[in-house]
């Protein structure tokens, strides 16, 4: 029995899509997924959200159903989206805990600890401000990415473990981008460096590059896992992309990973099985990885030559370069930025100026 790893899962009604071909994978193994959108006990249209101008994700309570069929052991709730709707992060952590699910990734609960089939994994999540998710220092909320702290806490967990998989868990990364920003790049190396013998990304909600780096492996992003384009609380979620369809869930073996692929379709709602195939050998992950063995500062000139700005080269975007050294400062202030630029766009949405992401 392994541990297989998916990107991010929301289910906003029973039976929203035909996961057969999912549940068939993991049957014989154990599942970690991102709970990107918290479960909510009532309707969503009777549930408040905690920010009106946002595109509000969230999962029936029949998630915890949905979860058990997939063998699902372990959860992460460090995302933009766990505390869309008031209490919804509660109740996720009340559910899991209720069916014996590790959740990792808010701020009281920052790394779980399990094990599959005698083997024990340590997994930290946290989640980017680059995704903007809410903070509330009231309330339980996603545990936010500081660079320099996530290796700290890895390097203290893999001191307190010494004999599990530690496993980074990070939410990162523009929508749809295709390369990693720099600055994570190097953070992942760095992560291994401290110990940790997985990095697993998601966000993006495309499948980005798979690296081998020393003795770890750096999965960028794996895409979404159960992320139907439905209607959420009235408002349909659509994609530019048909990239989005590509679904990437990575099983841990003894000797490696297998990369397993599955593709959504977003008119029958069903996931389809493609197959699967060593991850460090697999073509499509090599397409998705030009940069393979660049160094760090390799991979800055590479990536300015490219004109990835953000997502798909959006206008606008801020680049995150580094995040040690001098980058400590560029980073502050670009998030700062970013923080200033979410105020304005909200007043802008409130002044009827402007409409929110979706709608």
């Amino acid at each position: 029995m392994n541990l297989f790893f998916g990107g991010d899962l929301a289910w906003p009604e029973p039976n929203a899509v035909d996961v057969s071909a999912l549940r068939n994978l993991c049957s014989n193994g154990c599942l970690m997924v991102n709970l990107e959108g918290g479960a909510i006990a009532g309707a969503a249209a009777e549930t408040p959200v905690n920010n009106e101008h946002k595109f509000n994700i969230y999962s029936h309570a029949s998630v915890f159903d949905l979860l058990r069929e997939l063998n699902v052991v372990a959860a992460g709730l460090a995302n933009n989206h766990i505390t869309d709707y008031v209490g919804s992060i509660e109740y996720s952590k009340a559910g899991l805990a209720e069916r014996g699910i590790a959740l990792c990734g808010s701020t009281e609960q920052p790394w779980c600890r399990f094990t599959v089939d005698g083997r024990e994994f340590v997994v930290l999540a946290t989640c980017s401000p680059l995704p903007e998710p809410r903070t509330d220092s009231r309330n339980d909320a996603a545990l936010i990415f500081r660079p320099a702290a996530a290796l700290r806490q890895l390097r203290e967990l893999r001191a307190a473990h010494p004999t599990a998989t530690l496993v980074a868990f990070p939410h990162w990364g523009y929508e749809l981008a295709k390369y990693p920003q720099p600055a994570d790049r190097a953070w992942a190396r760095a992560a291994i460096d401290a110990g940790v013998d997985y990095v697993i990304g998601h966000h993006p909600h495309v499948v980005q590059g798979l690296e081998k780096y020393r003795n770890g492996i750096i999965a960028y992003s794996l895409g979404n896992l159960v992320l139907p384009q439905v209607p959420y609380r009235g408002r349909k979620l659509h994609y530019k992309t048909g990239a989005v369809c590509d679904q990437l869930v990575l099983e841990t073996t003894g000797d490696g990973m297998r990369a397993h692929w599955l593709r959504y379709d977003p008119n029958a709602h069903q996931l389809e099985y493609l197959g699967n195939e060593d991850a460090l050998d697999s073509p499509r992950l090599a397409a998705r990885t030009p940069f393979d063995g660049m160094d760090d500062a390799e991979y800055r000139r590479w990536f300015a030559s490219t004109g990835q700005f953000g997502t798909d080269g959006k206008r606008g975007s801020v680049v995150l370069w580094r995040y040690d050294g001098w980058g400590n400062a560029d980073t502050t202030l670009k998030f700062s930025f970013l923080k200033g630029r979410a105020v304005a766009r909200s007043l802008a949405i409130t002044a009827g100026l402007h409409k929110p992401y979706n709608w």
